[in-house]
């Protein structure tokens, strides 16, 4: 007689279901892992309670190894003849933990938002890089800084350690140096792309490259315009201020806006990303952003590169 299928077995029979023979069943049937839910079908919730086989990608990898319909059930007092139902779910890729990456929003203890540039791991110490601005106002002491991770409710609170003085009469970096738990970052990650930093280069004047950078959940693309030597006013939360130094970009690709302050602008190699800016402001108007050169802004931060 064929064993009865049951529906809605208790959740603690379907953990030592799994439990009894883990490592097999991941092996053989090729699963990254394995789980308790409801089963689905053409993209529908059920009511039947199943195990279910998380793969990377449904298809030809399993041929091989198909995920039986049925296992049976593992019950405390010993063996019954009774199963549960199975379903197979793709995660189409390596989960990650809900890490600070480059791209991130941050807000400073005013809560006005800016971007998170760099992320970045020194010994047992986390850190990121926005602006100085971000992280406070001119002529006020930084209070606590605060990332939200995106689509979950995690926010990680930082400390500023180091940040440029933006009292100066004349803004060479506009960077701030924040310190975050440890394991709280995801190193050399931006949001919107797998790829990784692999180093550091510089925007040179009249530079053919296509430039991106990560704000507000997108991943924006610019040109080079022109190179700024002399010193150009800025308002910077209320304050006219003179920046210098520094390069235009045209955005091409998605709209400059209040809130991008902060972001990396990195270039592509063909072994990762490059950064090469930190944006600190720009003209809206024209969907230009202004760019100080990153290795001048990490030597201010006593980052070596």
């Amino acid at each position: 007689m064929a064993a009865e299928i049951v529906e809605h077995p208790e959740y603690a029979t379907v953990c030592r279901t799994i439990e009894a023979d883990h490592d097999h069943l991941v092996a053989h049937y090729q699963a990254h892992h394995l789980g308790v839910s409801k089963k689905y079908r053409g993209g529908a919730k059920l009511a039947a309670t199943c195990v279910t086989f998380y793969v990377m990608r449904k298809g030809a990898q399993h041929a091989r190894h198909l995920v039986p319909p049925f296992l049976d059930l593992a019950y405390k007092e010993g063996s019954h003849p009774r199963r549960i139902a199975t379903d197979v779910c793709e995660i189409l890729e390596q989960p990650v933990a809900l890490s600070i990456r480059g791209g991130n929003a941050v807000f400073g203890a005013d809560g006005e938002p800016g971007t998170v540039g760099l992320v970045f791991r020194q010994g047992d110490r986390d850190f990121l890089v926005t602006n100085a601005h971000v992280v406070t106002d001119p002529g006020v002491l930084p209070g606590p800084v605060t990332v939200r991770v995106p689509h979950s409710a995690v926010e990680i609170e930082g400390i500023v350690r180091r940040m440029d003085n933006l009292g100066a009469a004349e803004i060479r970096s506009d960077a701030a140096l924040v310190e975050v738990a440890l394991n709280a970052v995801a190193p050399g990650r931006f949001r919107g792309t797998d790829l990784i930093l692999v180093g550091y280069g510089e925007i040179a004047n009249n530079d053919p490259r296509r430039f991106f950078f990560v704000s507000k959940e997108f991943v924006h693309e610019a040109r080079w315009a022109a190179w700024v030597p002399g010193g150009a006013q800025i308002t910077v939360e209320g304050h006219d201020k003179t920046y210098a130094s520094f390069h235009k970009l045209s955005v091409i690709v998605g709209q400059a806006s209040p809130g991008n302050s902060g972001a990396v602008v990195f270039c592509l190699s063909k072994s990762g990303l490059v950064a090469v800016g930190l944006l600190f402001g720009g003209a809206l108007a024209i969907n230009e952003i202004w760019v100080f050169p990153i290795r001048r802004c990490l030597k201010q931060m006593g980052v070596d590169v």
